[in-house]
């Protein structure tokens, strides 16, 4: 069992990277029709239901100077219709953190490792997810 499942939430994505202990490993990118995140939720439940964890930790993308727009509002939804729909999970469950600049942190590493264009494509979800994974252990230890 993961202890973690960290989620990098796109508008047609899932990025998904998970952790039994201190170290992040980026799992897959689950793909959905853009902006429904009903099936979007489906998919996270298939994949779960597979792959359990203790904790979801989601990306929560916040506006440079803190606030929260639009962005973090489509997370507060899937996070809703997640719980809705999963007696398992409670919302202490699932940990928000701060993802500024995790995407692009993930396009330089991605960069830096000389991948393809359409290499740096499959994997930013996954990789922005490991890095919002690594990002909370480091807080917690």
């Amino acid at each position: 069992m993961n202890k973690y499942l960290s989620i990098d939430l796109g508008s047609k994505t899932l990025g998904l990277a998970t952790s039994q202990g201190v170290v992040a490993s980026p799992s897959l990118t689950l793909k959905f029709e853009e902006w429904n995140f009903e099936q979007a939720k489906e998919k996270l439940l298939d994949y779960l239901w597979k792959n359990p964890c203790e904790k979801i930790i989601i990306g929560y993308p916040k506006n440079m100077d803190g606030s929260i727009g639009e962005r973090a509002e489509m997370i507060d939804y899937f996070i809703e219709l997640f719980l809705a729909d999963n007696p398992r999970f409670e919302t202490s469950d699932i940990i928000k953190v701060d993802e500024r600049r995790t995407t692009k942190m993930a396009r330089q590493i991605m960069i830096e490792a000389n991948l393809s264009r359409e290499q740096q494509k499959q994997k930013k979800d996954s990789l922005a997810a490991q890095l919002i994974l690594e990002q909370y252990l480091n807080s917690i230890n």
